[in-house]
């Protein structure tokens, strides 16, 4: 595992167990009943999330419950109605927390690439790899919900990763700012999760065989926005 991304996984709680509680992860940007307005409060929301993710990981989704949520967490079940009307919106909020994970890794990583291809593979590789250490994206993925279950708009967590990744190859590799271009990076996007959830399914040579026909493909739709 590279040492950047290992470092970032190791902090947020995704190689070695459960994230440590730090109040500036973010409950103020999830989908919470009661915004936290204390540090206090804060730590509470990303201990009740922890849970959530063991819970759903170990137990299943059905099994795990709002009461056996809550004493995992070592509080009261009263505190994660406080926050949370009920399982879904706390996996909405797993999830919220997993794309702002996502996002950190990804721009560690970039910032050490040397072409727009090795930026593309480096954002895939990512992917993969917090889907299979993350606690938060496992237990999203066991939770059988989907995006639409999950977003607050269709789309939300893609459009936000395609333009953050557009801004990037355009600042650093010339690509032009153009809506086409954004489109082809959104396209781009989608197509890499697609990927990535079927390489899951495979083993050995056919896993690698799709990896690397996948990102041919992805290479194949942004190469036109680029200078040879």
């Amino acid at each position: 595992m590279n040492v950047q991304i290992r470092s970032v996984l190791e902090k947020n709680g995704c190689v070695n167990g459960p994230p440590p509680h730090r109040p500036e992860s973010g409950p103020a940007t999830y989908p919470l009943r009661r915004v936290p307005t204390q540090d206090r409060a804060s730590i509470q929301v990303e201990r009740i999330l922890d849970a959530a993710c063991l819970e759903v990981t170990e137990r299943g989704y059905d099994s795990a419950s709002t009461s056996t949520i809550a004493r995992r967490a070592g509080i009261a079940v009263g505190s994660v109605y406080r926050y949370f009307p009920d399982k879904r919106a706390l996996m909405q909020a797993v999830e919220r927390r997993n794309q702002l994970r996502y996002g950190e890794a990804v721009r560690i990583r970039l910032a050490s690439v040397d072409t727009w291809q090795q930026a593309v593979d480096m954002t895939f590789e990512t992917f993969r790899e917090m889907h299979r250490t993350d606690p938060g994206f496992r237990a999203v993925v066991m939770s059988g919900l989907g995006d639409p279950q999950l977003e607050s708009r269709p789309g939300e967590f893609d459009d936000a990763h395609a333009e953050e990744f557009a801004e990037l190859l355009s600042a650093r590799f010339g690509a032009p700012d153009s809506a086409e271009f954004r489109r082809a990076v959104t396209l781009v996007i989608t197509m890499g999760e697609a990927v990535a959830h079927l390489a899951e399914r495979l083993d050995g040579e056919a896993e690698a065989d799709i990896v690397r026909a996948g990102l041919d493909a992805l290479h194949t739709v942004l190469a036109p926005y680029f200078s040879s």
